[in-house]
């Protein structure tokens, strides 16, 4: 009979146990930044009972982020923070270009840390990681809240990617018209010369 007992407790905490580790649920959205303002007023109540957990994934060129960009995700930003508690916390992470943390799981309501984050994204980042997207999910299972609302939430910023391809190529063509200058002064040197002895 103890055997028996014994028996069903050990299945009942192993059972127990599986369903708590597979509670451990981190939710993902995907969102462009056009829409990311429209997303934190759909999505994040004004004073609502949720506590959030929230790991927003930014994607970002190895220059940062345009103007533009910037002040989309202040404005965005300064928005969740008017409307959620401080209960609530938020860590920014890099994919893309800067991979890595640029800020470390912080209160909602820090908005002037929030805000130098976006403004220095680059030198936010302690350390860069070589594979964003796949580091922050390992980050968020590390700092995972079983009392909140545990929620991964991808930036994508495609003018990042096309701004970074813009300046590769335009150091290239600076590259080849330097070495234009160059080879059409080694060209005309014999002529100066010339020009000077006479």
């Amino acid at each position: 009979m103890k055997t028996i007992l014994k028996t069903t407790l050990v299945f009942a905490l192993f059972h127990f146990n599986l369903s708590f580790a597979q509670e451990k649920n981190i939710e993902t959205h995907s969102i462009d930044i056009e829409n990311f303002i429209s997303y934190l007023v759909e999505h994040y109540e004004r004073d609502g009972d949720d506590i959030y957990n929230l790991f927003f994934l930014i994607q970002a060129s190895q220059n940062g982020f345009s103007v533009e960009d910037k002040v989309v995700l202040q404005q965005a930003f300064s928005l969740m923070s008017k409307r959620l508690s401080e209960e609530n916390s938020i860590s920014i992470l890099g994919y893309s270009g800067l991979n890595g943390v640029a800020l470390e799981k912080s209160s909602i309501i820090k908005t002037k840390k929030i805000m130098y984050t976006i403004d220095n994204f680059k030198s936010s980042i302690k350390e860069f990681q070589e594979e964003g997207i796949a580091f922050a999910y390992e980050y968020a299972d590390k700092n995972f809240d079983y009392e909140s609302i545990n929620r991964v939430v991808m930036i994508r910023v495609p003018n990042s990617v096309s701004a970074d391809h813009m300046v590769k190529s335009n150091q290239q063509t600076k590259k080849k018209k330097n070495n234009a200058v160059v080879l059409k002064a080694i060209a005309l040197l014999p002529e100066i010369i010339s020009v000077l002895k006479d």
